[in-house]
């Protein structure tokens, strides 16, 4: 329980404390913010009844895999959209930033909400007891559910901090793949291969994940996940030259 606790806490920190570090460089604003809000929320429903039209008939667990595969493409294509056509007003790197907190942030909250669902769960089963869960239920039904609060009981407080760190460099991922397409955009001929990059990038960090769960161990996938964001972070930071971009939000009189 005090591993999902502080994962909890971390989603929904995580976001809050970005935007007062933006604030207190005097960076931080509210349209792009609401842009990677609604650009994320937009993407993931296209993604989503792309997949159930495309896909009417076939399972479940199918249509779940395809929208995994195809998200990338969906939330990149829209973080590129948002940032070339004037509507959200993203001409700076400190605009860029914001909208990666967006972006990222409802992604963070949702799945923080996600997490406050699993302990509440958690707190029934040490309430009630697991019977609660297995009543009237078929044997077989009753046994999946046991496996399934076996493996959420098995995630202890080491998980819990491998899980919050890797919540926190999937949002610095986020934030780097927003300040590449925006700083390559800047760039006299933006060239789509900077979209398919970031595309790559996404597929990258999201292929690891689907790999290491292959492991069984979840403390394995955060791992690996915490390595791989983080490689993706420095490649970017190189790319867009990250030195000048920090430079730039905290002395902006200085550009």
């Amino acid at each position: 329980m005090a591993g999902y606790w502080l994962t909890a806490i971390v989603y929904m920190a995580v976001p809050v404390v970005a935007f007062f570090i933006m604030r207190g460089c005097g960076a931080a604003k509210w349209l792009p913010i609401i842009a990677g809000v609604i650009m994320y929320f937009i993407s993931t429903r296209l993604c989503d009844l792309t997949v159930w039209a495309t896909l009417f008939s076939a399972p479940f667990a199918v249509k779940q895999a395809a929208a995994v595969e195809l998200i990338c493409i969906f939330e990149e294509t829209g973080r590129w959209l948002a940032m070339k056509y004037p509507l959200f007003n993203i001409k700076s790197s400190g605009s860029a930033v914001c909208y990666g907190i967006g972006h990222a942030g409802l992604e963070c909250w949702m799945r923080g909400f996600s997490t406050f669902g699993l302990i509440s769960t958690g707190s029934r089963l040490n309430r009630e007891g697991i019977s609660s869960f297995i009543e009237e239920k078929t044997p077989e039904a009753a046994e999946a559910a046991v496996k399934e609060l076996q493996r959420l009981a098995d995630n202890g407080i080491i998980n819990g901090i491998a899980d919050s760190a890797e919540v926190i460099t999937n949002f610095g991922f986020h934030i780097a793949l927003s300040l590449l397409i925006f700083k390559k955009m800047g760039e006299p001929k933006f060239k789509r291969r900077w979209l398919l990059l970031a595309i790559g990038l996404h597929y990258a960090l999201n292929f690891m994940s689907w790999l290491t769960s292959l492991s069984g161990s979840p403390l394995i996938s955060s791992i690996v996940g915490i390595l791989t964001g983080t490689a993706i972070i420095a490649l970017v930071y190189r790319l867009i030259d990250g030195r000048s971009i920090i430079g730039e939000i905290l002395y902006p009189m200085d550009g």
